[in-house]
């Protein structure tokens, strides 16, 4: 795990706790089986107590523990979730970062394509004829969607992005 992604969870964690309650956290391995599970349950209930209060004294959105994301950025967050995840979840997460990988390379490719239809205008009009009167011409939606692996395919299709092809 990077120490950023720590230290995010190292500021959450601390902005819910007190110094009483991390005192508790340093005496658990001390204890005995049994008291060590009563102990971690009423560390629990006293981080859950804490953090209700703290809501109830401070209602404005939580910003003390870290720097808000200026976007959403989900590929990064992907990344930083890959540290806590099973090997399952691990691929479920590989695979939606394959999806959003697609979708961008596909919007990019879609730029692309526009700003070359601004610059050979025949070119695109020749697409649009032969494509209208089921010639061979160019279909940029077609080889887009040929460069995505099945399961981007799959995923594109379920999020609607194949809607223009209906």
């Amino acid at each position: 795990m990077e120490t950023n992604d720590q230290s995010k969870v190292a500021a959450f964690d601390t902005l819910f706790s007190t110094n009483h309650i991390q005192m508790l956290k340093v005496m658990l391995p001390y204890m005995d089986n049994q008291t060590q599970k009563s102990l971690a349950v009423y560390i629990k209930f006293l981080e859950l107590n804490y953090t209700i209060e703290y809501y109830r004294k401070n209602p404005y959105p939580l910003c003390g523990c870290m720097e808000r994301e200026s976007s959403l950025d989900m590929k990064k967050m992907c990344t930083e979730l890959l540290p806590y995840c099973t090997e399952d979840e691990k691929r479920q997460i590989e695979q939606i970062r394959s999806l959003l990988q697609g979708m961008e390379m596909y919007r990019e490719m879609s730029k692309t394509m526009e700003l070359m239809k601004d610059f050979m205008p025949e070119a695109a009009s020749f697409s649009e004829d032969h494509t209208q009167s089921g010639g061979n011409g160019f279909d940029m939606m077609s080889m887009l969607m040929n460069m995505l692996t099945p399961e981007q395919k799959q995923m594109f299709d379920l999020f609607g992005g194949n809607q223009d092809a209906e």
